[in-house]
């Protein structure tokens, strides 16, 4: 069973959002940002984090022709 992903979101007071994306590792935490951004407006900056860069174990397959 993979493991847990968390989608959080700031709201500051004057109206500015913050999305942390956690549980996904490599870049499908921005493909789900980006589907996020259609919804709720543009992307003024984003900061990737240490499981950015990670490797999703549950995608590698390793093939041997036999």
């Amino acid at each position: 069973m993979p493991g847990k992903h968390e989608i959080e979101l700031f709201i500051s007071e004057d109206g500015e959002l913050k999305v942390h994306i956690k549980g996904i590792k490599g870049p499908g935490c921005t493909k789900i940002l980006e589907s996020l951004a259609k919804e709720i407006g543009i992307i003024s900056s984003r900061e990737l984090t240490s499981e950015y860069y990670e490797t999703d174990k549950t995608n590698n397959i390793n093939r041997t022709n036999t």
